[in-house]
């Protein structure tokens, strides 16, 4: 078991460097261990001897600047993860890409044994390789900087693993500059090479009949990355993944709500973003700002947090990664999909939104084979074992794509949270924390929604399939004046994206998954009451009936003096009538009729009717009425 364990930290290339007696000694004793260990020795993660965890990239030049959320596993004296300004240190002192005709040799040439693989990936997470739907779709990877090698190193890992080969000449992968052009590409950057390595040969791994789409901004700048994000949609990518991430300072919290409406909430697209690698509010890592991170904590983004995978016993399990970020964020309060979920109350968060939605491997004791031959500084190029949640991000996105993407739901999260609870989807990761937060579920695992790890991690794709047809119960008042406030209940609700009376769509709020309030809009007629879904529509059986509304009128445009005739019911000789708030002479009127005349002094607006005997109120028109 020791012997697995310190090759799986790649000493077997060690040992076949070393010099000296008792060196030689070492790698002798362990020879034999080394041949025979295999990917269960991943069962016990916390047994491997010493390594280190580098920061594959540096900190960030300023607060509007992201920072990949990678991270390299290498053999070193220290258990400490090197992360925030010890990195940057390092990295300042030295040149990421080597001069111009330098050797880019690559140094590590198989992968390292014991380390997640494509098909261990599959194994653990019930996927198939390929589905009908999947080779329509396009996972697009949002990065910064250029990866000169990213296609031919995606080469190299298919080769190894025998995956179909995805490259420009068969159409499978392409690679842009944040515009969608082929030229001119970033500079390249050592650093972000290796995180675009890790996203492109994930979301291949998992996806292998997907087309791949690689859009490289031209900075880490915030602006640039959401840029990128723009091109992927309108270059068709279904699925965007973000591994990046932002802690959410105050001084940029403005900033990044106009970023995330802008560029972080586009309708239909399955959109994941690593939830950050220093825990709890960033506790794991000194001098990191706590907070949550953008863009995870965007309400419209799937947030994707890290655990630690094991294999035992031919089993696979998942505890939360100690350093997987999760928080409650300070900017955005929680789509109505997670605060209503039962449980969310104990992550404390109470309205805003908490991170993560749902996780995967990140890890880097247990992390994944990955192929990069980029040459960052002294880091060696070739195979190499990463983790953080740049891998799981990569992951969920590509499994959204096997399952045929969003399916015309408006908000992909949204999906995942109508399968909360169903073990055969989601696998419930009950143990493990990444933090302290006096009790609360937001650095806490356990049963049910947590912020380590979300809903859990998918099983299959059950959990990206559109929930069935909402149920509609019944409706309370069922007869009032437009304008009033109606309470629908039933089931299923999460996932409605429209109401409508009489075929008229009115405004609601999603108060629970059993419960919604709607606005009875204006024109209303008796009708039924509506509910419906990316993928269904249902309709009450009891029929709403206005007491008071202004159906319609004509002529719809007329000079002072032009008699104007309003349908509608609840009307009397007594009512009042107003065109865009000037008051108006009324001719006649009975229950479903009234007769006016257009006043002098009206402006284009609506008209409305008031009653001061019963039904009493006030209601408006749906359509402007112009002079």
């Amino acid at each position: 078991m020791w012997g697995g364990a310190w090759r799986g930290l790649g000493l077997e290339l060690v040992c076949g460097r070393t010099r000296g007696v008792a060196a030689a000694m070492v790698c002798a004793m362990l020879a034999c261990a080394c041949a025979t260990w295999s990917a269960s020795a991943l069962g016990s993660p916390d047994t491997l001897p010493s390594y280190r965890v580098q920061a594959v990239c540096g900190e960030p030049p300023t607060p509007a600047a992201a920072e990949c959320t990678a991270l390299r596993l290498l053999t070193g004296t220290s258990t400490e993860p090197e992360t925030g300004e010890q990195h940057a240190a390092a990295t300042r002192a030295r040149t990421l890409v080597p001069p111009a005709g330098a050797s880019a040799g690559v140094e590590s040439t198989s992968p390292l044994s014991g380390f997640l693989t494509p098909a261990n990936l599959h194994a653990a997470y019930d996927l198939p390789t390929e589905t009908a739907v999947s080779s329509g779709q396009t996972v697009a990877v949002i990065d910064a900087f250029d990866d000169p090698t990213a296609e031919a190193d995606l080469g190299v890992y298919d080769a190894q693993f025998g995956l179909p080969a995805c490259t420009e000449a068969n159409g499978c992968f392409r690679k842009v500059n944040e515009s969608g052009q082929a030229s001119p590409l970033p500079a390249e950057q050592g650093e972000w090479a290796g995180e675009i390595s890790i996203d492109v040969q994930m979301a291949h791994a998992i996806c292998q009949t997907c087309h791949i789409l690689l859009v490289e901004a031209n900075s880490n700048a915030l602006p640039d990355l959401g840029s990128a994000l723009d091109t992927a949609v309108k270059m068709g990518a279904g699925e965007i993944s973000n591994s990046y991430w932002v802690p959410e300072e105050a001084s940029i919290a403005s900033f990044l709500e106009e970023l995330s409406e802008e560029d972080f909430e586009h309708r239909g697209v399955a959109i994941t973003a690593s939830s950050g690698d220093c825990g709890y509010l960033n506790g794991a890592c000194a001098g990191k700002p706590a907070a949550a991170n953008f863009p995870a904590s965007s309400p419209g983004v799937i947030a994707v947090g890290g655990t630690t995978l094991t294999h035992e016993h031919e089993k696979w399990g998942s505890t939360a990664w100690a350093q997987g970020g999760s928080g409650c964020s300070e900017v955005f309060e929680a789509p109505v999909w997670q605060s209503t979920l039962a449980g969310f109350a104990a992550s404390g968060c109470e309205s805003s939104r908490s991170v993560a939605d749902v996780a995967a491997v990140a890890n880097p004791k247990t992390g994944v084979d990955i192929y990069d031959s980029t040459p960052e500084g002294s880091t060696p190029t070739g195979w190499t074992v990463f983790g953080g949640t740049s891998v799981a991000a990569p992951i969920v996105a590509a499994e959204f794509a096997l399952a045929g993407g969003a399916q015309g739901v408006p908000f992909p999260a949204l999906t995942l949270y109508t399968h909360a609870g169903n073990g055969n989807d989601l696998y419930d990761v009950t143990s493990g924390s990444n933090g302290s937060c006096g009790g609360a579920s937001s650095c806490q695992a356990g049963v049910g929604y947590d912020g380590p790890t979300g809903l859990g991690s998918p099983l299959g794709l059950g959990a990206f399939a559109p929930s069935e047809a909402p149920t509609l119960k019944s409706f309370t008042p069922t007869s009032a004046i437009t304008g009033s406030t109606v309470t629908i209940e039933g089931k299923g609700f999460l996932a409605v994206d429209g109401v409508s009376f009489d075929g008229l769509p009115a405004q609601f709020t999603i108060v629970s998954a059993t419960r919604i309030e709607a606005t009875v809009p204006n024109g209303t007629n008796k009708g039924n009451v509506s509910l419906s879904t990316a993928t269904a529509t249902v309709a009450s059986k009891a029929e709403f009936k206005p007491t008071l509304s202004l159906v319609s009128f004509s002529p719809l445009h007329g000079a002072p003096g032009t008699k104007v005739t309003l349908k509608g019911v609840g009307f009397s000789a007594q009512s009042s009538v107003s065109f865009a708030g000037v008051p108006a002479h009324v001719l006649s009127g009975s229950n479903k009729k009234l007769r006016v005349t257009v006043p002098a002094g009206a402006a284009t607006g609506l008209i409305s009717v008031t009653n001061t005997a019963a039904p009493v109120g006030t209601v408006l028109s749906a359509a402007t009425f112009s002079p």
